[in-house]
């Protein structure tokens, strides 16, 4: 087996601290995500940020169709040449963010990959665009990134993304890896996270967007009311909003729940 990390270092001697580069080498935790991917052969996956590609090669042995997405040029070079041999991947140099369904497989997918840490939130996001794709996502997160996902009302961290991600998905910790786990070091904490697609409330796409467009006014000052968040409102929903929710609720009270309760007696009542 070849050392994939010792290669990357021989070639290029560092990281692009531009591009958050931290490549995980502890096997166990590679391994780890690997397991928690559940994978079947033939299944379709997608590595988003492969980095060296050692999680890359341990999903390749399972036998299941892999993309690999990567912004780096370099990475993307390195990978087909080290990696040429496995007919069961495809590497594609191109921003995730901009990614289109034509550049996916047209199958349910399995996302995964150790996020940079820098646009981690803009590619969960992303994500979601393909959400009707989505068999299973296994993500590495920064951990304060990580508890902001999984946060339950009346927590510091509960916010708006907190309300996305739940709405999306069921969401699983997987552990915490420390910093000394990669290179090169950091110390910054890492929050492995499993996400399964729940069942949506909302049929209609565009009721949906405007669903967390409203969740992001509710959150606009975490300091303030959520009926002062919400002043802009017609004073009947107002006095409705005390009835059901009371005067002095706040935003990060409130349930996913709630907040679909919130929006339909606003919208349609």
């Amino acid at each position: 087996m070849i050392n994939l990390l010792k290669a990357y270092k021989s070639e290029f001697g560092k990281t692009k601290k531009s591009l958050g580069q931290h490549f995980l080498t502890n096997k166990h935790f590679i391994s780890e995500i690997v397991e928690a991917l559940n994978l079947k052969e033939n299944e379709n996956v997608v590595e988003i940020g492969p980095g060296c590609g050692v999680l890359t090669y341990e999903i390749l042995q399972k036998n299941v169709n892999l993309t690999v997405v990567d912004i780096d040029k370099d990475v993307c070079d390195f990978l087909k040449r080290y990696l040429f041999y496995f007919n069961n991947l495809n590497v594609i140099n191109k921003d995730f963010t901009q990614i289109t369904s034509t550049d996916l497989p047209n199958s349910k997918i399995k996302f995964v990959g150790n996020l940079p840490y820098n646009v981690s939130v803009k590619i969960f996001e992303k994500c979601v665009d393909f959400i009707d794709k989505i068999d299973l996502m296994v993500f590495m997160f920064q951990k304060e990134v990580a508890e902001r996902l999984i946060s339950k009302p009346n927590s510091k961290t509960y916010s708006s993304l907190s309300i996305f991600a739940q709405y999306y998905f069921k969401i699983e910790k997987v552990r915490d890896i420390s910093g000394a786990n990669f290179w090169p070091n950091t110390k910054v904490t890492s929050t492995v996270l499993r996400f399964f697609p729940a069942k949506r409330y909302f049929n209609d796409l565009n009721i949906e967007k405007n669903f967390f467009n409203f969740v992001m006014k509710c959150f606009k000052s975490k300091r303030k009311t959520l009926k002062n968040n919400l002043s802009f409102l017609d004073k009947n929903i107002l006095t409705k909003l005390d009835e059901i929710f009371g005067e002095k609720i706040r935003a990060e009270q409130l349930t996913l729940t709630d907040f679909i309760k919130l929006y339909e007696v606003i919208n349609y009542e």
